[in-house]
């Protein structure tokens, strides 16, 4: 074909002129139609390699498109375990055997599971979370004289219920190697007074255990559960150290120090073991030893025709009288002549036996015990009545009971009894002492003291 505009020779199916770039005229089909230089017909491959392209593009998309939406779900899961809701958190805890131990709780869907591989252990979500203690000594070997800490690593993987699993943010946390465990019964502070020559010294420890007083080694006093019950001289020279050392497998050495003191006296006196410091007699017997010659008085209430002593032994014994319940205090001195007396003061708490107590116990008069609470002071009383509040102030417990008929008369018990939780609004009978009065609610009520406290009748 020769080119219109420059007559430049032009192949039959080019479509502008490469000499001066001006369109071709087109050619007539055999049909006779207008139309452009027919094309080159593509092959079965061509065609088969133009799909499959195809295919593979949409599956990368497809591919691209999973990833993405993975990596936006992990980012979050990571976020959420890491600076969100389900951060795991690390807590002290006591075990059941008294060693200190950390708890790691994690937190997620009901039914989800988390699988900590350096353990081999996996924990359920229930509740919205999964919880795992550990005692501190199970992080160590035997010999711990020379390490300070355990670093602890953690790589949980979250596990769904339809079997995703998806690898969490790992983290650590240091476990310093624990103190071996000591606790201390009797004497219920680290230092006390006493006025016996023997103290009793009640103690728990890990079974296992080592354990050493003032130097001794009392480990076969320790039963299986690790208690061990003893007593400890106590000389009258003030200051008494009583040394305790335990030493438990995995722990580090404990060393505590306790001091009883015993009062130094010119003249020797001492109360027997046997004497108590609770009652439930009104009355009890008091007994122990003195300085031969020496003379024992009473100084508080006591039955004086009791009162014995032995000049040459110096044994002596009397009956003393408790004139009201709770805490009665008994002081008796010993006098000799050239020496200063030696002076002996111990409490007893008086607890009166059911039957005597309700036998002692007035009718309750609400009105007249509202006015005369100080006069009365001591007296008991039965109280019948339903129980509308109860709560703590530190370490006692009180209950709110009114014992109204028509009326409300609301009364304030210290709760001394053995039913610790009264059921609220359940009707009670309780045998109390008045001990004063107390404010409930912007208002002040009679506060008695209730030693017994069982359902109304």
């Amino acid at each position: 074909m020769k080119c219109p505009y420059c007559g430049s020779v032009c192949a039959n199916d080019a479509l502008y002129c490469p000499n001066c770039k001006q369109p071709l005229p087109t050619v007539e089909s055999a049909g006779g139609t207008v139309g452009r230089a027919p094309k080159e017909k593509r092959t079965p491959l061509q065609k088969a390699l133009t799909a499959l392209a195809a295919v593979a593009f949409v599956v990368a998309i497809a591919i691209g498109a999973f990833k993405l939406s993975s990596w936006i779900k992990n980012y979050q899961l990571t976020r959420l375990y890491t600076r969100g809701a389900y951060t795991p958190t690390v807590s002290t805890v006591q075990m059941d055997d008294l060693r200190a131990g950390h708890a790691v709780t994690f937190f997620g869907k009901d039914g989800d599971q988390i699988y900590l591989p350096e353990m081999d252990r996996s924990l359920s979500i229930s509740g919205g979370v999964a919880r795992l203690e550990v005692a501190d000594s199970d992080w160590f070997d035997l010999n711990v004289s020379d390490v300070e800490y355990a670093d602890i690593t953690f790589s949980p993987m979250l596990i769904t219920e339809t079997g995703t699993k998806t690898e969490l943010p790992a983290f650590n946390f240091q476990i310093e190697v624990p103190e071996s465990p000591l606790s201390v019964t009797t004497p219920a502070q680290e230092r006390t007074t006493v006025v016996t020559g023997v103290y009793p010294l009640v103690l728990n420890v890990v079974p296992g255990s080592t354990v050493f007083v003032n130097g001794e080694d009392v480990t076969t006093s320790v039963d299986r559960s690790g208690l061990l019950s003893t007593y400890v001289g106590v000389k009258p020279i003030g200051d008494n150290i009583i040394t305790l050392i335990v030493r438990t497998p995995k722990h580090r050495e404990c060393r505590r120090e306790l001091v009883i003191f015993r009062q130094h006296y010119d003249i020797e006196l001492e109360l027997d073991t046997t004497v108590s410091d609770v009652s439930s007699a009104r009355t009890m017997a008091v007994t122990g030893t003195t300085e031969p010659g020496a003379m024992i008085s009473v100084d508080t209430d006591y039955i004086e025709e009791s009162l014995s002593v032995d000049m040459t032994t110096g044994r002596f014994s009397f009956i003393s009288r408790f004139t009201t319940y709770g805490e009665n205090i008994i002081r008796f001195r010993a006098s000799k002549e050239g020496k200063e007396d030696a002076v002996i003061s111990f409490a007893v708490n008086y607890k009166p036996s059911l039957a005597e107590m309700s036998d002692r116990a007035w009718a309750m008069d609400y009105e007249q015990l509202r006015v005369m609470f100080e006069n009365w002071r001591y007296q008991s009383f039965a109280c019948k009545g339903q129980i509308i509040d109860s709560f703590k102030d530190g370490e006692t417990s009180y209950l709110v009971m009114d014992v109204g008929a028509d009326d409300r008369q609301l009364l304030i018990l210290e709760n001394q009894s053995s039913t610790a939780s009264p059921t609220l609004g359940r009707r009670y009978l309780a045998y109390a002492y008045v001990d004063g009065q107390m404010m409930y609610q912007s208002q002040y009520y009679p506060k008695l003291i209730a030693l017994y406290l069982d359902v109304a009748g």
